[in-house]
């Protein structure tokens, strides 16, 4: 059984979950107004079951959209691969998929990506990281969910960004391999912030173990949104076409980075190991 490591708030406020699709939600009698929709929206008080559905749900609808899909090869660098794939109901929006083999056991690559462990590791994945707030703490059987909230600096010439998501850590499958997820959601609990654009992510991992879990063959599928895109957004004004065009290699260079991370603590445990 693996052991989960969190940081959990004291006196956390429960919400009522609604679902809402991530499909363009079309309106015959206005459609110059027409905006797809982001997320969840979380009204009070959040049931721990209703988030381990959205979560089925989000999961669901990958294996449907994505696991099968055409996708097209963007970038291709040291063993990493960044591919893309159009989303059938939505193509302002696409799938990404990133993929690297890593020479550490799977427990190393999960606790890198562990919300606990970020301060520390996403600074050495993505130069534009500003933080992490956690706002509640939820479990449904073996499945954990954490509400976060993250926050990048500003991406050049664009503002700060910020997205709200629980954060999922789910059961392994039969084979061995570890799954984690994120749901962008919707909450008062967590409001838009002044010098942020809310942006949108969900997102499913697969952490599979190699030779004797020697090596962690890591599959991270996303979807991202760095523009206010919802209905009472606030825009964002990065275009798609720039986004896609940037994407492969700038994903490629983040995977990159956390494979060398992950070999420099390898490197100091054996140095420190050698050294006593």
């Amino acid at each position: 059984m693996k052991v989960f490591r969190f940081l959990f708030l004291i006196g956390i406020s429960f919400v009522h979950f609604r679902a809402v699709s991530c499909r363009t939600n079309h309106h015959h009698h206005h459609p110059a107004a027409v905006k797809p929709q982001r997320g969840k929206e979380l009204l009070s008080p959040i049931l721990a079951h209703d988030l381990y559905q959205a979560y089925r749900d989000l999961q669901s609808e990958y294996q449907k959209k994505a696991l099968r899909g055409d996708w097209k090869l963007l970038h291709e660098k040291e063993g990493v691969e960044v591919c893309l794939l159009q989303h059938p109901e939505d193509p302002t929006c696409p799938y990404v998929r990133m993929k690297g083999i890593f020479p550490v056991p799977v427990e190393e690559c999960w606790n890198f990506l562990s919300i606990s462990n970020w301060d520390t590791s996403m600074p050495q994945m993505d130069p534009f990281y500003e933080g992490v707030s956690l706002h509640g703490a939820y479990q449904h059987d073996q499945v954990r969910m954490i509400l976060c909230r993250k926050r990048t600096k500003r991406l050049l010439a664009f503002g700060k960004r910020d997205l709200v998501f629980l954060s999922v850590q789910d059961e392994p499958l039969s084979d061995g391999t570890w799954v984690s997820g994120t749901v962008s959601v919707e909450t008062d609990l967590v409001p838009r912030q002044p010098g942020y654009t809310r942006a949108f992510q969900d997102s499913i991992a697969f952490y599979k173990p190699l030779q004797e879990n020697t090596h962690t063959e890591l599959t991270i599928m996303c979807r991202i949104d760095l523009n206010d895109s919802a209905e009472d957004g606030t825009g964002g004004f990065i275009p798609m076409w720039l986004y896609v065009k940037t994407i492969g290699k700038t994903g490629a260079q983040s995977v990159i980075r956390m494979r060398n991370a992950l070999l420099q603590q390898k490197r100091n445990r054996e140095n420190k190991h050698r050294s006593t």
